[in-house]
């Protein structure tokens, strides 16, 4: 028996979807070229993921936020992918061009769709980076299924550290219950800040999040804070980034409890809000995987700065 449509992510009409494949698409040509694309059938259904770079390093595998799509990554994957290959997912149940078949309840489902993903993908070491909604997803993976993971990078993920502030929260409701567009861009354009990709691939990015809220219901699991035994027995290398004026979380909670992980270095990076700025991102995540690489054993410690 298949899944009942109500407990899938769905577009609410086919205008809906063609209008979001559109965005994406315009959004997805701010990558760099060469970039290849792949389908990876699981059992939630078929997974689309971007692929860029090659070289010996291990690869990098990104997971965005909720809506963001594998756009979002536009001013990253080049100098991600400068000496390794870099793979951009579509989380399952979200806005993309992968399928959804059966749904997606629990952190535990969510790990077994991910580890579908990289034995498709053949990959046997990897990086996992994860962006707000994807950084607790990513967390959620690493707890379930470590086997594999070289290094975590969590980029102000949401709920997994910290409480979501109320604002957050009640600007998600208002973004999805309905409003003009003009309310919705100033509430996104809070929340994202300047993500440093450059005022084209930004405001294309913007266009996939407006389609997203307007024409997509998810039916994901809502992020939980990770407990403090749950934080203490990640013990890949870990980097943290938060920013410094996010309307997601507190900054100083987040990174407080960040250094609950045994092998971490946190980040409060000034000014930035829910996104980090390219600029920092690029440079403090290429940084953190080359150190990783390069050495057998990453001793234990943890950095403000």
């Amino acid at each position: 028996m298949g899944a009942s449509p109500g407990s899938l992510g769905a577009f609410t009409s086919e205008e809906a979807r063609t209008r979001f494949l559109a965005a994406y698409d315009r959004a997805m040509a701010h990558w760099p070229e060469p970039r290849e694309e792949r389908e990876v059938p699981t059992a939630f259904g078929t997974t689309r993921v971007h692929v860029y770079g090659e070289g010996d390093a291990t690869p990098v595998v990104l997971l965005p936020g909720r809506s963001a799509t594998p756009a979002v990554w536009s001013a990253n994957v080049a100098a991600l992918g400068a000496d390794r290959p870099v793979l951009a997912v579509e989380i399952v149940g979200e806005p993309g061009r992968g399928t959804q078949t059966a749904p997606v309840r629990t952190p535990d489902a969510l790990a077994d769709w991910l580890e579908e993903v990289l034995d498709g993908l053949g990959v046997e070491r990897t990086h996992l980076v994860g962006m707000s909604y994807g950084g607790w997803v990513a967390a959620g993976h690493l707890l379930r299924a470590p086997g594999r993971i070289a290094s975590l990078t969590l980029l102000d993920p949401a709920g997994a550290l910290a409480p979501l502030r109320p604002g957050f929260l009640l600007g998600a409701v208002l973004a999805v219950a309905g409003g003009s567009e003009e309310r919705r861009r100033r509430y996104f354009g809070r929340l994202i800040g300047d993500c440093g990709a450059g005022a084209e691939a930004a405001e294309a990015q913007m266009r996939v999040l407006l389609e997203a809220v307007d024409g997509f219901r998810g039916r994901l699991p809502r992020p939980r804070k990770l407990t403090d035994d749950e934080l203490r027995s990640i013990t890949v290398p870990t980097l943290v980034l938060l920013g410094g004026d996010s309307l997601a979380a507190v900054a100083d909670r987040a990174a407080a409890r960040a250094r609950l992980l045994p092998d971490a270095r946190v980040r409060i990076v000034p000014g930035a809000r829910h996104t980090i700025p390219a600029a920092e991102l690029n440079g403090r995540v290429t940084e953190f995987l080359a150190e990783i690489d390069g050495s057998r054993v990453w001793p234990g410690r943890v950095r403000r700065n």
